[in-house]
């Protein structure tokens, strides 16, 4: 059953399950609390009321903000949300720990007057450029991003703007396109819906609640830079994301850049807050992610067009930093 306005409870509905997506409605919650067939929940705004559920991962979505801003060599990064709930909460605290970890300066821009367009206007003018933003949701960011063309504030270079959810909608009818983390929507809907069918049927659930990571990053154009200040690190952190398939040593790339090694991992690490070997990893991970998710490619082939020497040193090394195999990585996030 569909229903079409928002927090419209149906009157005289007779079903056999229910997928429900809680939040602070008490018309909705008590409509839950009083149903007599099996419920899943896709949301997290409701740890109070136990019901069997399928949502976001929203701290892996907060860390990907930060990983991206981390890898363009951003040096000042800021968090923003219209409105604050458990998934923003969530996110910004997730985003914020993974900038900490690497010693980054970070600046929360909504923790006063978030919808008051003149105050926030001045906020994204007072802020050190080139400044990236992160935001809670498509709509957030899009919202910054007007802020920012009506104060002739440029985006991505003296602002650089993410949002979360990638709603094509919003992201891609912007005068500068939004760069989106890529929420994973449609697996989130179909376990949801078959975690309802195994209810329903009366089995057991092997998992009660089940978390699913974002799909990566679709990187227009608002984001779209290397906010670095070393010329130097610029131009190899281009030619590491060209060239990554390619046998790469620390030794090669000085004499490539004709500097001594040690002068250029600490310029790398000053600039990238990571070494030279785990940007290199880092890179070719998520090339293999990326063909993971969208095609069918044997794991063999994937860890050699991923720049790995072999297929057991792909998946040892994407284990160790994803935290899954890759054949585990595909099922969850479908191309």
């Amino acid at each position: 059953m569909s229903i079409l306005k928002d927090f419209q409870i149906p009157q005289y509905w007779s079903g056999d399950g229910i997928i429900t997506s809680l939040n602070n409605s008490s018309a909705l919650e008590e409509f839950i609390r009083a149903a007599t067939v099996p419920v899943v929940d896709l949301s997290i705004w409701r740890e109070d009321i136990d019901l069997p559920g399928v949502a976001a991962d929203n701290a892996a979505i907060g860390r990907a903000g930060a990983t991206h801003f981390i890898e363009a060599g951003h040096q000042h990064c800021a968090w923003f949300a219209l409105g604050s709930n458990p998934v923003s909460w969530t996110r910004y605290e997730a985003y914020r720990d993974a900038l900490v970890a690497v010693g980054l300066d970070w600046l929360r821009l909504d923790r006063k007057r978030a919808q008051d367009t003149q105050y926030i206007t001045q906020v994204l003018r007072d802020l050190p450029k080139p400044c990236a933003i992160y935001t809670k949701s498509d709509y957030d960011a899009a919202w910054i991003l007007n802020l920012c063309l009506s104060a002739d504030l440029k985006a991505p270079d003296e602002i650089a703007i993410l949002g979360a959810y990638n709603n094509t909608l919003i992201c891609e009818n912007k005068a500068i396109p939004l760069s989106s983390v890529r929420h994973n929507l449609q697996t989130i809907g179909y376990e949801g819906a078959a975690m309802l069918d195994q209810l329903m049927a009366g089995k057991n659930l092997k998992e009660r609640i089940r978390f699913f990571p974002p799909k990566g990053i679709k990187i227009p154009q608002s984001t779209d830079m290397l906010a670095i200040s070393d010329p130097v690190i610029r131009e190899l952190i281009t030619y590491l994301k060209t060239d990554y398939q390619r046998s790469i040593s620390t030794d090669m790339l000085a004499q490539r850049f004709g500097i001594s090694r040690r002068s250029l991992e600490s310029r790398f690490r000053a600039q990238m807050h990571c070494s030279i070997r785990e940007s290199i990893i880092r890179i070719r991970i998520q090339e293999g992610k990326r063909r993971l998710a969208g095609g069918s490619e044997s794991i063999e082939t994937i860890a050699a067009l991923s720049g790995f020497c072999h297929a057991p040193h792909f998946s040892n090394t994407f284990k160790l930093v994803v935290g899954c195999s890759p054949t585990q990585y595909r099922r969850k996030s479908p191309g």
